[in-house]
């Protein structure tokens, strides 16, 4: 049984997101600030980068559009409903992967600005974790077991390279996909399914309670596991626009340093605003502290090399160059003090 994304949910996302683009069409004709529009797929950066004051003074407006999961942020760029979008490194790999077109580093129609990773080597960004009292206690018992996971991102790559690191195809295990890395580990956490790839954050606490135990982490796996701002490439071509991006980048790399000084504060804008517990509220801003990363010949020779695994495993149909989805021209606004 494979579990899929409901088609119509993700158009309503996207409806809402459109909506919010009406609006903004509206503002400017009055005269008000240029709106950037910024898709992120839930309200923790949102929050805090308000709490920040980073984007105070700005010479536009950053208006956030919550869309939850990477197929609903890439539907929207390609809707142009939002300018930039919040998804995992590998996303493009898969979109480049299977586009009839070939891409170029001058008609890509996606590219990658700006990238993060939880900076503390305790918290791995993605796991594989297994139920405890289902008999999985290592990658290889994982044949005949339920797994979910979701589409299109860094959680889907640490699904497949789990796969492969187990010896598996999907055709060895009962795979469900799900809308996204929310509502596939609250299938885990609930005891619908045996095992789960995706975000730390989302089986935490199945994990500290001893129900869950951590088959593989994307370290392991040698997964960069990056948070990632895309945007269209129309939106790169724009130079107003291109400047608002490095501006916005800019300011959210004063952001990192300022939330390592303010932790207290954010726990409890996460308890208060966005209702969390006490104790999730200080793993999540544990977890979430970070710091853009540069985008070098290192890092693009890691991404290659995933997509090379992706082109064997078959989930990408082509050999792709991985280069011409970063756009390293943001690197001096994202990572300057390096």
């Amino acid at each position: 049984m494979k579990t899929t994304l409901s088609t119509h949910l993700l158009k309503s996302l996207v409806a809402a997101a459109v909506a919010a683009i009406g609006l903004s069409t509206t503002a400017i004709a009055e005269g008000a600030k240029p709106v950037l529009l910024v898709g992120f797929q839930d309200q923790t950066l949102p929050e805090t980068v308000a709490a920040s004051k980073v984007l105070d003074g700005a010479p536009y407006e950053v208006q956030w559009v919550t869309l939850t999961g990477p197929a609903a942020q890439l539907s929207a760029l390609y809707s142009k409903a939002i300018d930039i979008g919040h998804m995992g490194d590998t996303s493009l790999i898969i979109e480049q992967g299977k586009a009839k077109e070939e891409w170029t580093a001058a008609n890509a129609p996606l590219q990658i600005v700006a990238g993060w990773r939880t900076a503390d080597k305790k918290y791995p960004p993605i796991v594989t974790v297994a139920r405890t009292g289902t008999g999985v206690e290592t990658l290889a018992d994982a044949k005949g077991h339920s797994w979910s996971h979701n589409y299109g991102g860094y959680n889907y790559l640490q699904y497949v390279l789990s796969l492969v690191k187990a010896g598996l195809t999907e055709k060895d295990i009962e795979a469900v996909r799900l809308q996204d890395t929310t509502t596939s580990a609250a299938a885990f956490n609930s005891g619908k399914v045996d095992i789960f790839s995706g975000s730390t954050l989302g089986v935490i606490d199945t994990i500290e309670a001893g129900k869950a135990k951590i088959l593989v982490n994307s370290d392991e796996l040698d997964i960069p596991a990056l948070n990632v701002f895309t945007a269209r490439g129309d939106v790169l071509r724009n130079p107003e626009k291109k400047a608002q991006i490095a501006d916005f980048l800019t300011r959210l790399r004063t952001y990192w340093t300022w939330y390592p000084d303010h932790m207290a504060e954010i726990e409890a804008i996460f308890v208060e605003k966005l209702k969390q517990t006490p104790p999730r509220a200080k793993f999540v801003t544990a977890f979430q502290q970070s710091s853009f990363v540069v985008f070098d010949d290192a890092l693009i020779a890691r991404e290659q090399r995933i997509a090379e695994v992706l082109l064997k495993s078959g989930v990408i149909p082509k050999a792709i160059d991985v280069a011409v989805e970063f756009n390293r021209d943001f690197n001096a606004a994202a990572v300057a003090h390096r």
